[in-house]
């Protein structure tokens, strides 16, 4: 007969290897769609713990979240809707962390240049920006837009994205000559094309916040994961993917 003690060990060790064998599950705003490919091996090489990841819109995410879809952790492109989670319960506040600082640019999938830039955007047919309304990067172009005094003038011009990750797609098939979106995508795709950095100051900061979902089964792990992504090595890894900071 096994002793208690025994017993007792090979239970804890039966749900231990459950826990890991569940995958986290994380909701991934598609601006970080290349840096989170690259770093979620690194987080399950170090631990063991694996990552189911999804890519889109930050604003379907948090519509979804509220309606109880079953993510661990939420990445979103904006602080705005980890805020409104953390305040409806279905967020932990003392987990929230800025993981990255988006760069927005004015980008031309051609070797056309893009500058000077009212120039540019005024002679463009179309113009591929993500919805303002659902998109943080959305917003940050509208705002950008609206500096330069040509959100009014180009209305029939623009062609909305419901993410930055449709815009890009717009941009890249050419079926609009420029888009606003993140550095990081222009880095990391295929074609380098030529791009106009918008100055900070011409947009709110584009403060990217993740939260650990109130309904986690997995906290203990999902908080690891979010440390991880503050952790000095990894917020160098993650500047390289042309992000500013989040620390």
């Amino acid at each position: 007969m096994l002793s208690p003690t025994i017993l007792l060990g090979s239970v804890f060790i039966m749900l231990t290897n459950n826990v890991f064998a569940a995958p986290l599950r994380i909701a991934v705003a598609s601006n970080f769609t290349a840096p989170m490919q690259i770093l979620a091996p690194l987080f399950e090489q170090e631990t063991g713990q694996k990552l189911q990841l999804s890519f889109g819109s930050s604003g379907k995410f948090y519509a979804q979240i509220r309606n109880g879809a079953p993510y661990d952790v939420f990445l979103s492109a904006d602080q705005a809707k980890p805020d409104k989670l953390i305040k409806a319960g279905l967020a932990q506040k003392s987990s929230k962390i800025i993981y990255a600082k988006g760069i927005l640019v004015l980008w031309s999938a051609t070797q056309q240049r893009v500058e000077p830039v009212k120039s540019a955007l005024e002679q463009a047919r179309k113009i591929a920006i993500a919805n303002p309304k659902l998109a943080p990067y959305g917003l940050a172009a509208k705002e950008t837009l609206t500096k330069l005094g040509l959100w009014n003038v180009l209305q029939s011009k623009l062609v909305q994205g419901e993410n930055i990750g449709q815009t890009y797609q717009f941009a890249y098939s050419q079926n609009a000559e420029l888009g606003f979106v993140a550095l990081s995508q222009v880095l990391a795709g295929p074609v380098k094309g030529h791009y106009w950095q918008v100055p900070n100051n011409d947009h709110s900061p584009i403060k990217q916040a993740a939260v650990l979902l109130t309904h986690s089964q997995h906290k203990t792990q999902a908080q690891k994961f979010l440390n991880f992504l503050v952790r000095k090595d990894i917020q160098k890894r993650i500047k390289n993917f042309g992000y500013d900071s989040g620390q």
